[in-house]
């Protein structure tokens, strides 16, 4: 289908004085995640298979394989550039791959046939730098795709926008610009933005890095509860604190490989490599 060309970026509006600024609520009871299951609980949401994949002559993957079972927290861990961001990016096809399948609850990402817009409005997706259209309101941003992608009505859209904006306690602020909000509030958007197509599963990419300190913790809020109320996630982060306190299981990557995929319990207690052991023991020594 042929969109209307989007109109161009303008600058974004100046930050406005905290001290004017409407009160943020912070996470608000109720429930994130709306729309039935497409399958049953503990069935495999996403399988990645013997993935391989070069950027010319250079391997950034090598034969990852996995599954995610739904409702489970996967949390992706490891030194820069082992492909953590690369392997998550390949889930939705927004990074091909050369070799091996990725299927996400029973749709192959490789095939030909398969509708990537369609499969990607069921796959939400939250990115480090938070990807909001700064020459457009944050209502504008929560509606835009569900109008264009899904055909909701605007309307519909707006309500279902506005009620997630609310429950991650920005409500106020519906009327504002990304450039207004803190990086936080800004990301916190972002999660909001993809829950309204109602997705099946939710990749986090690195979602608190760019963030001051003191911002990570109202994002890591959100997330906690979407992993309490059964979203299947898979979620590249340095933040131990919330791998241990959320995940089901944590897979270390280094060189493009897989090298640990274990429960929690058995990652952190005993990991198995010697490239994990050296890795905690640099992460956690703080």
């Amino acid at each position: 289908m042929t969109s209307s060309p989007m109109p161009a970026p303008t600058a974004a509006e100046p930050v406005v004085d905290a001290s004017h600024a409407p009160k943020d609520a912070g996470l608000q009871p109720g429930s994130l995640i709306s729309g039935a299951p497409v399958v049953a609980p503990g069935e495999t949401m996403i399988a990645i298979d013997n993935i391989s994949k070069w950027y010319g002559d250079f391997q950034v993957l090598t034969n990852c394989t996995t599954k995610v079972a739904k409702g489970e927290v996967v949390v992706v861990c490891g030194p820069s550039g082992s492909g953590k961001s690369t392997l998550i990016k390949c889930v939705n096809a927004l990074e091909p791959f050369q070799k091996g399948q990725i299927t996400v609850a029973g749709t192959k990402v490789a095939d030909k046939a398969t509708n990537l817009p369609k499969l990607r409005s069921r796959v939400g997706m939250v990115f480090q730098h938070f990807e909001l259209f700064p020459h457009l309101s944050i209502t504008e941003n929560l509606t835009i795709a569900q109008r264009k992608v899904l055909g909701r009505s605007g309307e519909d859209a707006k309500k279902r926008g506005l009620d997630l904006l609310a429950r991650v306690g920005l409500g106020a602020h519906a009327n504002k610009f990304p450039g207004q909000l803190s990086g936080g509030q800004q990301q916190r958007v972002a999660i909001a933005r993809a829950l309204a197509m109602n997705p099946v599963v939710m990749l986090f990419d690195e979602p608190t890095s760019a963030l001051d300190p003191e911002m990570v913790g109202e994002v890591l809020d959100v997330m906690v509860e979407l992993a309490k109320e059964g979203m299947t996630m898979m979620v590249v982060t340095h933040e131990m604190g919330f791998a241990r306190k959320v995940a089901d299981r944590v897979i270390f990557m280094d060189r493009g490989e897989i090298v640990e995929d274990a429960k929690k319990e058995e990652f952190f207690g005993s990991p198995r490599s010697e490239r994990a052991q050296t890795f905690l023991s640099k992460i956690l020594q703080h």
